[in-house]
């Protein structure tokens, strides 16, 4: 009997019918898959907590113990309109390889704006956002470049919507490019610590469940030390559970794609030259907290035209069908005006068998007499 209480929320999450969340969160918060953002907003009013831990194990070299990388980061979204939302993300516990609880790790806050420039199926926002630099150590060791200073940095936000074009296998694509600058006090765009952001990924719900893949990566922009196969890469596979009482379980597996560089390193590029972690398993809470003042979810620019149109086909064919209707109704008035038949209107074909002449006299004659005359009819 324990044990079938102990599997009892288990069953819950799989069975559970898809529920009104209006969207799942990323990592750093806002709208999207793991770290991919989605160009729609979660909507006005809407509110969500989330909470990622990830972790990655990988045998030491100087002794048989595992060297450990563990991460627990939070992320508050805020939808303020329609087309806006902020988000903040404290890491509250990043691993320095020395103790055994490590000191927090930075904050990362951020604007997302869908733009009302859509073309059909696409839709496209922006993401500003800006790295507050409170952690105790930085650029620790596994994790993506991290300059330790204030910083910040913007992404275009692309989402292909194929919900309506094939609707048996509701895809949806993202597209992520950006540009991410480490020191806001140098010059942008000559710094060796900048990074290009890039981030494609795909989703397919089915029901309760959500499976998306997604990749992404950093990659240095004016740094001539490091290659780029050495820049921080991955590719992540991950199934969100649209679980009961508005939680989202997240269940993500990365796989590192860079390779370490061969041979000497320059002292000058040796902190670029990480050693980034080969694989990661991430485990994600989301839960959606009811807004105020208005926190139905409003659909975006894309959603709400392609509703528009749905809606305009729909009017232009009950108008064509009224008109039909009403031709075929004058028509039948102006037969019934002139005593004509309807030409629409067919005659039942004579199916008897052929009689001869003799016989067709006699039925036309008999036919005659029963008719009653004509004076009889008006």
């Amino acid at each position: 009997m324990a044990r079938v209480f102990r599997l009892l929320p288990v069953f819950c999450l799989l069975l559970a019918p898809s529920l009104p969340c209006v969207g799942q969160t990323t990592i750093y918060g806002g709208r999207g898959l793991m770290r991919v953002f989605t160009a729609e907003p979660i909507g006005r009013g809407q509110f969500f907590i989330n909470t990622y831990f990830q972790t990655f194990l990988d045998s030491s070299k100087r002794n048989i113990s595992l060297g450990k990388d563990h991460t627990l980061s939070l992320g508050f979204t805020l939808g303020i309109t329609r087309r806006t939302e902020i988000t903040v993300s404290p890491v509250i516990y990043q691993d320095d390889q020395k103790h055994a609880w490590g000191p927090p790790g930075d904050m990362r806050v951020g604007l997302k704006y869908a733009t009302p420039l859509t073309f059909g199926a696409f839709s496209t926002g922006l993401n500003l956002f800006a790295n507050i630099p409170i952690a105790k150590n930085h650029n620790v060791a596994y994790e993506p470049y991290s300059s330790g200073k204030f910083g910040g940095g913007l992404l275009g936000l692309v989402t292909m919507d194929m919900t309506d074009a094939f609707p048996v296998v509701p895809l949806k694509l993202y597209v992520n490019f950006g540009y991410f600058d480490h020191d806001f006090s140098d010059q942008p765009f000559i710094d060796e610590e900048d990074q290009y952001l890039v981030g494609v990924g795909m989703k397919f719900p089915i029901r309760s469940l959500v499976f998306y893949t997604e990749y992404t990566g950093e990659f240095f922009a004016n740094n001539p030390g490091v290659s780029s196969k050495e820049n921080s890469t991955r590719i992540s596979q991950g199934l969100k559970i649209l679980g009961p009482w508005n939680f989202i379980l997240d269940f993500v597996a990365d796989l590192g794609l860079e390779k370490p560089a061969a041979g000497p390193i320059d002292p000058r590029y040796i902190k670029y030259k990480k050693d980034y972690a080969d694989w990661k398993v991430t485990l994600g809470l989301n839960y959606q907290v009811s807004g105020h003042g208005g926190s139905e979810h409003r659909p975006n620019a894309a959603a709400r035209l392609r509703k528009e149109k749905r809606a305009m086909q729909e009017l232009e064919q009950i108008r064509i069908e009224r008109e039909n209707a009403e031709k075929s109704l004058t028509k039948m008035q102006e037969s019934l005006e002139t005593g004509e038949q309807p030409p629409e209107v067919k005659p039942p074909e004579d199916k008897s068998p052929e009689q001869n002449p003799a016989e067709q006299k006699t039925t036309e004659e008999k036919s005659s007499q029963d008719k009653p005359p004509i004076e009889h009819l008006e």
